[in-house]
């Protein structure tokens, strides 16, 4: 065989074999990697899945989607001294804080879009609170009522559960004293609103609310005072870092009993409403339907407000001084609803 030819032949065979080495080791690289790869990939697609969700009408943030169109759940709260702190009020959409006897105010907290394992104390309804309940399409949790309360809670049709017949929805905290220890959760509301046939699907076009955050108004207010008696004042002082409102009631940090952490605020709605006394007892009646004047409080900043409630049943319309619609902010909503006689002091 000349040279030349078998010189040839070798350099073919010698390419061959290192074109043949080159594809092994790639070959076992990407049985390598390959493995690898897809391993962290789908790693990476359970840590991030996507819980579908959307929006609370009680506050414009997002919830689980399981939520949706369910009935808001509304629990009248006490607020005197020995409730104190309460469970519940910092998961709460909404708080309504109106006065009751006594010169002592109590909240009526609607809740949607959160699992609250402890609610309370839960005490007795008053006519006024129902206005404001029926306004949501809420189920409405109480512990007894005022005589008449619960007349209206009949007259009314509202689907109500009350402690006083109901020792499954309710328990006792022994740690407290009767009768400011009367708890309940939303697992328990749920399960016996199922018994008693309030759960339906309801559609709830509420507030509206700013894409952006924005200020409310062109006054500045980082700190106001809201007085509802001689011995009872709430007041909130401004966090810029978490643009939030920190609640205080009669100089003390207002918190949450389960977490001890200080109630934050995002909205403010204050308004006035005629206040009288009408009985021995010191109950009280409350023009829920009227209009009136208030003040929008939002990140720092507050404007005034008009608000008009046209029948029992109907939503509370607000609107600025000009009559354009209120747009606030997303987040959680407290409307402190003053007597007549009530102040509003700030700097």
């Amino acid at each position: 065989m000349p040279f030349k030819r078998y010189l040839t032949i070798v350099v073919i065979v010698l390419l061959l074999l290192i074109h043949a080495g080159c594809g092994d080791k790639k070959s076992h690289k990407d049985s390598d990697d390959t493995p690898r790869d897809l391993n962290e990939i789908t790693k990476t697609q359970e840590n991030e899945q996507v819980i579908p969700t959307v929006k609370n009408p009680l506050t414009g943030i997002d919830m689980d989607i399981q939520y949706e169109k369910q009935r808001p759940l509304a629990v009248m709260i006490e607020n005197e001294y020995n409730a104190r702190p309460q469970s519940g009020l910092n998961k709460a959409g909404i708080v309504y804080e109106i006065l009751t006897e006594g010169g002592i105010t109590r909240f009526l907290a609607i809740f949607l879009g959160e699992t609250v394992d402890e609610i309370g104390p839960v005490r007795s309804a008053r006519p006024y609170f129902l206005d404001y309940a029926m306004e949501y399409d809420s189920i409405y949790i109480h512990y007894g009522a005022s005589p008449q309360g619960y007349i209206d809670l009949k007259k009314l049709n509202i689907d109500a559960i009350n402690g006083i017949y109901d020792d499954v929805t309710f328990w006792r905290d022994r740690s407290r004293k009767e009768p400011h220890n009367a708890y309940t959760n939303t697992e328990k509301i749920l399960k016996t609103s199922e018994k008693k046939g309030f759960i339906r699907d309801v559609e709830l076009t509420l507030w509206k609310f700013n894409t952006e955050e924005t200020f409310a108004g062109n006054q500045a207010l980082e700190e106001c005072e809201l007085e509802y008696f001689k011995n009872y004042v709430v007041s909130y002082t401004y966090d810029r870092d978490k643009k939030m409102y920190k609640r205080y009631i009669n100089g003390e940090l207002h918190t949450d009993k389960k977490t001890g952490e200080q109630i934050l605020v995002k909205n403010i709605i204050l308004q006035f409403a005629v206040t009288k006394v009408v009985d021995d007892v010191g109950r009280l009646s409350i023009k829920t339907v009227d209009s009136g004047k208030g003040y929008y409080i939002s990140n720092g900043y507050c404007n005034k407000i008009k608000w008009q409630k046209d029948d029992r049943k109907e939503r509370t319309n607000y609107t600025f001084e000009d009559g354009s619609e209120l747009i606030i902010n997303p987040g959680n909503i407290w409307i402190q609803i003053l007597p007549q006689w009530g102040k509003f002091n700030y700097e």
